[in-house]
């Protein structure tokens, strides 16, 4: 019930936006001769976005929120972001009746270490909250031989009823992506690319609630960025190289698809859900891949932009022998910051 209030909320809040946006905009043409004239220079750098908006201050021109919108659909700009994520995941699975709810909290800052004039280190750490419906006891079990298991003395409560809630902080996550300065133009927007290492450290302050390992691998991300749509692909993979002896090697992806629709300046809806691979798992238990809807717009707090959204998904592949998610929710709080301004 919590969830659907707090979807009314957001859908409410995003109504008041649209309304004062368009109120705005209409009281807009009726006093233009009130506002300062923007000069044609001005104009055109605050509509390009292949553009450092250190260049559109020091021409002396303000960049527009527009302009900081569509900038930030580029995962290797030269923006600091600084990400929160809330995401509600419905599980289900053939062992008990009914569904169980994970919740998750990321805080992902993600800020660009120039690399002489051409080239951006775009860095993006990942801290996690998660909350899962398994009891903490479960997670000592883990790793342990049949023989050592059955000595154990919260065995056989576990075993009955191993559901409970577990919450405290998960495994640290790290991407560097190496990526040009200058995207390339292609028609009325641009191309963007980024490779680099993507890293995972067993931080986890539960077992149950990370995987015990060091892992690496690759990522990269490659985008088209347009007037009207934006879509693109984030792939990540790992594998696990030390860490306790007693887990599972893991050999994992993580592809991320993003594809969205501008319907004003600031407004844009569409879906970014993540598809998920174990490489480890049996065929029917292998892949989880999501779809959805969304929408996502931006705000102001003060002078600070601000990208609030809401998208909701279902998985449409999913395990089948083992748990897994069926829908999910995700809630996104997103201030940015230009570089301009340190």
């Amino acid at each position: 019930m919590k969830i659907y209030m707090l979807v009314g909320f957001i859908f409410i809040t995003l109504m008041g936006t649209a309304m004062a946006e368009t109120i705005s905009a209409d009281s807009g043409k009726d006093n233009r001769q009130s506002q300062p004239v923007v000069s044609d220079k001005c104009r055109e750098l605050t509509s390009r976005l292949d553009i450092d908006l250190k260049e559109v201050v020091q021409a002396g021109c303000q960049p527009s929120q527009a302009q900081i919108s569509k900038l930030m659909d580029n995962p290797v700009g030269n923006l600091v972001v600084v990400a929160n994520q809330f995401n509600w995941t419905q599980l289900k699975g053939p062992n008990f009746k009914g569904s169980k709810n994970a919740y998750v909290y990321k805080l992902t800052p993600t800020f660009p270490i120039p690399l002489g004039e051409s080239w951006n280190l775009i860095n993006r750490p990942v801290f996690s909250v998660p909350s899962v419906p398994v009891k903490r006891k479960v997670g000592k079990l883990i790793g342990m031989s049949a023989g050592e298991i059955i000595h154990q003395p919260a065995l056989f409560s576990t075993v009955r009823d191993p559901f409970g809630r577990t919450t405290g902080f998960g495994d640290f996550a790290y991407v560097g992506l190496l990526s040009p300065k200058k995207p390339d133009k292609v028609g009325e927007g641009i191309f963007i690319w980024g490779i680099g290492p993507a890293l995972i450290f067993p931080t986890a302050s539960e077992d149950v609630l990370g995987q015990g390992k060091y892992q690496a691998g690759p990522a990269a991300v490659a985008a088209y960025i347009g007037k009207d749509w934006v879509f693109g692909l984030f792939p990540q993979h790992w594998w696990s190289y030390a860490g306790d002896s007693d887990r599972a090697s893991t050999r994992a992806s993580n592809i991320q698809y993003f594809i969205y629709y501008n319907i004003t300046s600031t407004v844009k809806i569409g879906m970014s859900p993540n598809v998920t691979i174990d490489w480890n798992a049996a065929g029917e238990d292998m892949v989880t891949l999501p779809v959805g809807l969304g929408i996502n717009w931006m705000a102001k707090l003060g002078k600070l932009p601000v990208r609030m959204g809401i998208e909701g998904y279902y998985s449409a592949i999913h395990p089948e022998n083992s748990m897994g998610s069926r829908l999910g929710l995700r809630f996104t709080f997103t201030p940015v910051i230009p570089t301009f301004l340190f």
